[in-house]
């Protein structure tokens, strides 16, 4: 009986890389996905009534930057290419970087195909500072909404970097009141471009 039981054992191991091969043939497919683009998004502010200067700030603090597909799926835009999370990022609007482009909200890799837009949650400071000692309050609107959404189709392709810039214009969202400023965000996607 014990010949038996090592034969059938022998007989097993030696079907065993046979029928383990022929389940991973089975298993395969042809499809081959896409390798990701990357989205870059980028703030640009327009002020001319509040000079770009170390001294002045008004600070937006972004939560969360997404990207819209056509289809309303979202993918989140980290603030680099190496970060696993998103984290609340602050930024000067009358940074000398935000005038020329160069102030970056986010990047990260993302599936190719069409967008329609970005989506920010933002919080506004809620006091400027003005030649490094003038305090002025901001106020919000009561309604409020910390959502923006820019809306301006946009394509992922693989391999290639697509920029976004966002550009807030100060002038007409911080209007002037008599002691305070009123929030009341002005908007848009001022360009896109690919680069390879």
């Amino acid at each position: 009986m014990n010949a038996k039981i090592s034969r059938a054992g022998l007989v097993f191991l030696l079907a065993l890389p046979l029928l383990s091969s022929m389940i991973n043939l089975g298993c395969q497919t042809e499809y081959a996905s896409p390798l990701p683009g990357i989205v870059e998004v980028r703030l640009k502010t327009i002020s001319g009534k509040i000079g770009f200067d170390p001294l002045n700030n008004f600070i937006l603090t972004v939560a969360s930057v997404e990207a819209v597909r056509n289809d309303d799926a979202r993918a989140v835009v980290y603030g680099d290419l190496q970060a696993i999370d998103r984290e609340d990022t602050k930024l000067n609007t009358l940074d000398v970087r935000a005038r020329d482009s160069a102030l970056i909200i986010g990047q990260t890799y993302i599936p190719p195909g069409s967008y329609k837009g970005i989506d920010l949650l933002l919080e506004p400071a809620r006091q400027a500072i003005l030649d490094g000692y003038r305090v002025i309050t901001v106020e919000r609107e009561n309604d409020f909404d910390p959502r923006l959404r820019f809306r301006s189709p946009f394509s992922i392709k693989e391999l290639t970097t697509t920029r976004i810039v966002l550009e807030v214009n100060l002038d007409s969202t911080l209007l002037r009141k008599a002691n305070t400023y009123q929030f009341r965000p002005f908007y848009s996607i001022s360009s896109i471009n690919e680069i390879r």
